[in-house]
């Protein structure tokens, strides 16, 4: 019965690659997955296995963008080997994704401009946003909200949420409480230590406010102190991170792309504590602290 539903637009290699998805997704569905275009902006711990889940999907038309290149501290959560570093993030990562599917389309970038963000949002169906540069994220996030393109984002936290920004939502700025509106991406990257837009100041804040994370990442007494005052790098450990990827592939594929689960819509935050086995719900206000 399968075989006879087959999409003519379907080589076999892919109907062998996606077979299995047939019943959690139906075969229309499974051409929509194809042929909607995602960008992952930012390629490391989650925008790496994010678009990793979504070629295993079946996607075939990914944007990906990474200014960054891998060093060893990558290691530890992120699609690389020691072969790869030193090398450029979008360009192991590329490599990677046509191992699974020769015939998935990608168009990367290295880093995103005023002068290409037209190239980088073209035709694009979801932006999943897995950054942690915020001058880059409130011009994305502009961007995004101008031409209706539904964002999602995550942070790589032992909490599992997902929030989208969507014209239904608050802005990304809003959010996070930031006062930049009046600044424009040129001003925004060329200032930010004057404005406090780096990501232990702007955007960390806010997130480590969610029901139950600090305490986590104080196990080792004093990490939390130390991290926030950029004294150390964001502490990131492996099964956090994949188990955030998952369920960000989830929502960018049932919720974003097919449109058939309800968008969890920013500032509200709710979501699973998987230490504590409970869901946790809470609003981030859209205040200054």
């Amino acid at each position: 019965m399968f075989a006879n539903q087959k999409m003519d637009t379907w080589s076999e290699p892919y109907w062998e690659h996606v077979i299995r998805n047939i019943g959690p997704v139906t075969f229309e569905e499974q051409e929509t997955i194809r042929t909607s275009r995602v960008a992952v902006l930012g390629v490391g711990g989650l925008g790496g296995p994010l678009a990793e889940n979504l070629v295993r999907a079946g996607c075939q038309n990914l944007v990906i963008c990474d200014f960054d290149v891998f060093d060893e501290s990558n290691l530890n959560r992120q699609i690389c080997t020691t072969e790869d570093i030193g090398k450029r993030k979008i360009d192991v990562v590329e490599s990677f994704l046509h191992k699974i599917d020769p015939e998935v389309s990608i168009r990367k970038f290295f880093k995103i401009t005023q002068q290409n963000i037209n190239s980088v949002l073209e035709d694009v169906k979801v932006v999943a946003l897995t950054l942690d540069d915020p001058a880059t994220s409130i011009f994305i996030a502009r961007e995004a909200r101008k031409r209706k393109i539904p964002m999602i984002e995550s942070w790589a936290v032992p909490f599992l949420f997902t929030w989208w920004f969507t014209p239904d939502s608050v802005d990304y700025e809003m959010c996070y409480g930031l006062d930049t509106q009046r600044f424009d991406f040129f001003e925004l990257s060329n200032i930010k230590k004057e404005i406090n837009l780096l990501t232990y100041q702007a955007l960390l804040p806010k997130v480590f406010r969610m029901p139950g994370v600090r305490e986590k990442y104080d196990r080792e007494p004093g990490a939390f102190e130390e991290m926030m005052s950029g004294n150390i790098g964001a502490r990131s450990f492996a099964p956090f991170v994949r188990i955030t990827a998952d369920f960000l592939s989830v929502d960018v594929i049932f919720s974003g792309i097919l449109n058939v689960k309800p968008k969890n819509l920013a500032p509200n935050l709710k979501g699973f504590d998987y230490m504590r086995m409970e869901v946790r719900e809470a609003v981030l206000s859209n205040s200054k602290n």
